[in-house]
């Protein structure tokens, strides 16, 4: 553990203890530093996580304080997130309870981990019985820790509200099947194709629109030697080449899962095919593609290295962050566009989020659905979409976003009005993991095309038989 983490949680203990006292000034920096024989960067990073967490707050040119709300009647809720833009949508949830309850107010303890250690380390923890209260999950998460009895039925916790919020989400959200709702999901997002608006228009090309126009485009802008696209074509993208990748599947007309049964057939084969002659036929995706990690696409698209790049809406902040352009230089040189289709197909689109929910193992169910709620409380949902590019689930909250402002959100939206979302079931990361094999298998050449998909058929029927 850092040093600045081991200090924090001694400091941590010291104030739930009432070491520190509500109200009172903790020793000063230097002071610290010479207790714990540690350099003041270590302190001052330890006294700002704890003061991001809301234990403590600093005055100016007095010093730090434990903040006086927080004495022997204030809550705890643990949270674990993904990133760090959602520490601020959990704050003001948290404001806005302590605003309307001063008489119990809670605190956030807020962990940010990254996406592909979450899921492990939620399982480890719920097999401690160290559960936190709330989490945010990947959506297809939910209904394997739901059959697991890992987390709270919401309607058990408030059925009005959860009837209310179901009847103002977009369609791919809407779940009617009359099943209990186990998470609440504040943002959506869209697979999409990115692509150089601005390289397109230099060479008088319109974006594709099928799968033949795709491959001619993207070997018109292959520059040299160097590929002209990316995406994630394997088992070490994890999720996020499910998340690419299905949507090729249901252009073509085939499905993942087809009720209880498998859905690969030979429409299947006819995706796997194209993501594979992308690298082994036309070499406009390198071989490597089969062990990209999640982010890479989205990072060799910001650099400049593609014209294409498989990935979602949501990657939107991090192109913005690595390239160095704003929104009005990124609608300038950047598109996206639905995974098109052969000439006979649809194109197809994915909708996605992130979802946030309760754990049976939490002490305080109710209180920790409280900050659920206020987080996808309309104006919480608008001030975090607005200014994090990403889309409200709430289709009451897109419809009062700016048309011009919002621009990317409300093309976001429009996608969602077509988008399917992934497969609701239990063995869901089992299936997705195959689905992941698969192109794997055939983008390196383990296995032909049909080789792949037979493989994944007879797998896949033996996880969900």
């Amino acid at each position: 553990m850092p040093l600045y983490r081991q200090v924090a949680g001694v400091l941590r203990e010291r104030i739930e203890k009432q070491i520190y006292a509500p109200g009172s000034r903790i020793p000063t920096e230097y002071e610290l530093c010479d207790e714990f024989g540690v350099s003041r960067i270590s302190i001052r990073q330890a006294l700002s996580e704890l003061t991001h967490e809301g234990l403590l707050q600093r005055r100016q040119g007095s010093g730090t304080y434990v903040r006086s709300e927080f004495g022997l009647g204030a809550k705890t809720l643990t949270v674990l997130v993904t990133e760090d833009p959602w520490v601020a949508p959990l704050e003001s949830a948290a404001s806005a309870f302590n605003h309307e309850h001063p008489s119990t107010p809670l605190r956030l303890c807020i962990e940010t981990l990254g996406r592909p250690q979450l899921r492990t380390n939620i399982l480890a923890a719920v097999g401690r019985g160290e559960a936190p209260d709330l989490a945010l999950v990947d959506w297809p998460w939910v209904a394997e820790f739901a059959d697991l009895h890992f987390l709270h039925s919401l309607n058990e916790l408030d059925e009005a509200w959860v009837r209310d919020f179901r009847g103002d989400l977009f369609e791919a959200f809407a779940d009617e099947s009359g099943l209990p709702l186990y998470a609440i999901q504040p943002e959506a997002n869209v697979a999409v194709i990115w692509f150089r608006r601005d390289w397109l228009q230099e060479a008088g090309l319109a974006p594709p629109e099928t799968w033949d126009d795709f491959i001619t485009t993207a070997r018109t802008l292959r520059r040299g030697d160097q590929p002209s696209v990316a995406f994630s074509g394997g088992t070490t993208g994890g999720e996020t080449t499910t998340y690419q990748l299905l949507p090729f599947l249901w252009a073509a007309g085939a499905r993942l899962l087809a009720g209880p049964d498998v859905g690969l057939d030979e429409r299947a084969v006819r995706a796997v095919a194209f993501l594979t002659d992308l690298v082994r036929r036309h070499h406009v995706a390198p071989e490597e593609t089969a062990y990209y990690a999640w982010d890479r696409p989205a990072r060799l698209f910001a650099a400049g290295s593609v014209a294409f790049a498989m990935g979602g809406s949501y990657e939107k902040p991090l192109i913005q962050k690595l390239s160095g352009w704003d929104d009005r230089e990124f609608a300038k040189r950047v598109g996206f566009m639905p995974v098109p289709a052969p000439s006979e197909g649809h194109p197809a689109t994915l909708a996605g989020g992130m979802a946030f929910v309760v754990f049976r193992q939490s002490e305080n169910p109710q209180l920790a659905f409280e900050i659920v709620k206020r987080i996808a409380s309309p104006q919480i949902m608008r001030d975090f979409c607005a200014g994090s590019g990403r889309c409200p689930t709430r289709v009451s909250v897109v419809r009062s976003l700016d048309a011009v402002k919002d621009r990317f959100t409300h093309e976001v939206a429009g996608l969602l009005g077509s988008a399917r979302p992934r497969h609701g079931i239990a063995e869901y990361s089992k299936v997705s993991e195959q689905f992941q094999r698969m192109i794997e298998n055939a983008i390196t050449g383990r296995l032909s095309p049909v080789q792949s998909v037979e493989r994944a058929r007879e797998i896949i029927r033996i996880l969900v038989g």
